[in-house]
């Protein structure tokens, strides 16, 4: 009954017509779902999709690999390639997936990844880059930095413009005690693949480098705090190729999560951010627009949406889009999953594992209010850190929002959630009681009028769903 409603109400909507609609499910393959992360179709064309995923275990088993899966036009997998990211020595070389970036223009896809040993004293920043013309891996050192032991080693990062044209990675060095705070920043251009800047920065006041974000012209916005749990007022410093500028905010405030969006010529922040810097539970309970021309807040309003959420660990801004001369946020939460059984043997496990949800669309003016606040509408299973709660499409101006087994809607012009145009289970030769699609795992062929997903069975398998008919 309930598969028939859906499918009654999905055949009166009207930009998308389920009669025209046919889905196409390629055979299963082997995929491991605990550890193959951050998966992402790269390097489209008309004949052929490519899905990266990466592979980072240590201990027993270990394993670190860059995988990419190659299928052909059925979502059948014709052939996969992997490259074992090197080690510093035989034993004891850790890694750190950073993020990855993918050039259309030279067909080939990078992964950033750091290693690390302790016996070796050392860090080394990797680009690996597959490129599909000729099947073949390259690795690249970017930079290697000096460790006196894995205790005390670096952070390396990796974010990605809005834009995606740029991915910055910044080596954090360790600090002493009335040391100066060191970075290392890569800048990357996506285009190329290559080093589009590099710098080397040394600050000497009391303050600590804290997150950072990059801007579609490829500029570095990194927020500065009090070290320790001293209260002071934080700071932004801008780096780019040729320079470096401070801006200080006139109240004491806290960005927890930001992201830079482009007005025209003019770039902005939109932040989540506190006046708090001590009480976690306080985090993420602003929305701040911000402009980096002026270093002004235009505006920062006050909500309360993630409050509810026990033990919030991040609020992951999922994307920005300009559109109707407003500013529309799609964010989701992050926190550590419910524990089960032996809380002891869990407390010795390396692993933390998380659960995503609720998320939320914000919508603001270009002056920083906000308009509306939407929950959306999710796919109830989102437990594990693969699975997001959504994934969002953007197609010719309308929102289709991915709940996984609970189908695909639309946003109506209010933001409310319409009715479902797309339902994956009727047909589906693996059946749905084991199945979870990786909601964030979607792609738009807007020359075939296709929608392509990525499902789990079980969980050492998974298989891609393509809808044609979407026009």
């Amino acid at each position: 009954m309930k598969y028939l409603v859906t499918f009654i109400l999905a055949a009166c909507f009207a930009n998308l017509s389920l009669a025209q609609m046919q889905n196409q499910y390629g055979e299963k393959f082997t995929f491991d779902v605990k550890n193959e992360k951050d998966a992402h179709f790269v390097l489209q064309d008309n004949y052929n999709t490519y899905l990266l995923t990466n592979l980072n275990v240590d201990g027993i088993g270990a394993g670190h690999q860059m995988i990419v899966r190659k299928f052909d036009q059925k979502n059948t997998l014709v052939e996969t390639f992997t490259f074992d990211y090197p080690k510093i020595e035989p034993l004891g070389t850790l890694y750190d997936y950073l993020g990855y970036a993918e050039s259309a223009a030279t067909g080939k896809v990078a992964v950033f990844a750091e290693a690390h040993s302790g016996n070796a004293a050392k860090s080394i920043i990797y680009k690996f880059e597959f490129n599909k013309a000729t099947s073949k891996f390259t690795s690249t050192v970017l930079a290697e930095n000096s460790i006196a032991s894995l205790m005390k080693a670096g952070n390396a990062y990796a974010e990605r413009s809005l834009n995606g044209k740029y991915i910055a990675v910044n080596y954090h060095n360790y600090r002493d005690k009335a040391a100066p705070d060191k970075n290392l920043l890569i800048v990357i251009d996506a285009n190329t693949l290559n080093v589009a800047w590099q710098k080397e920065l040394t600050f000497n006041d009391e303050f600590t480098s804290q997150n950072y974000t990059v801007t579609n012209s490829g500029k570095v916005v990194m927020m500065r705090d009090m070290k320790g749990s001293k209260k002071g007022i934080t700071y932004l410093s801008i780096i780019s190729a040729d320079k470096q500028e401070d801006q200080h905010f006139e109240a004491q405030v806290f960005l927890n999560s930001m992201k830079a969006i482009s007005i025209g010529a003019d770039e902005y922040l939109v932040a989540f951010n506190s006046d708090n810097k001590n009480f976690r539970e306080d985090y993420y309970n602003n929305l701040m627009l911000y402009d980096l021309k002026s270093g002004k807040i235009l505006n920062n309003t006050k909500t309360r949406d993630f409050a509810s959420v026990k033990q919030l660990t991040d609020v992951d801004i999922r994307d920005i889009v300009l559109q109707n001369n407003e500013i529309h946020v799609f964010a989701d939460a992050k926190a550590p999953a419910p524990q089960t059984g032996n809380g002891f043997s869990n407390m010795s496990s390396f692993d933390v594992a998380y659960n995503w949800g609720p998320g939320y669309l914000y919508v603001l003016s270009f002056d920083g209010q906000l308009k509306a606040t939407k929950k959306l509408y999710t796919d109830g299973k989102a437990a594990g850190e693969s699975y997001h709660s959504f994934g969002v499409l953007n197609i010719k101006g309308n929102y289709y929002i991915n709940a996984g087994g609970n189908g695909v809607y639309q946003l109506t012009k209010t933001f409310d959630r319409g009715e479902s145009v797309i339902y994956f289970y009727p047909g589906d030769p693996y059946g749905n009681t084991s199945n979870r699609f990786i909601n964030q795992l979607v792609a738009y062929f807007p020359d075939k009028g296709s929608l392509l997903f990525g499902r789990t069975i079980n969980n050492n398998e998974m298989s891609l769903v393509s809808v044609t008919g979407v026009k």
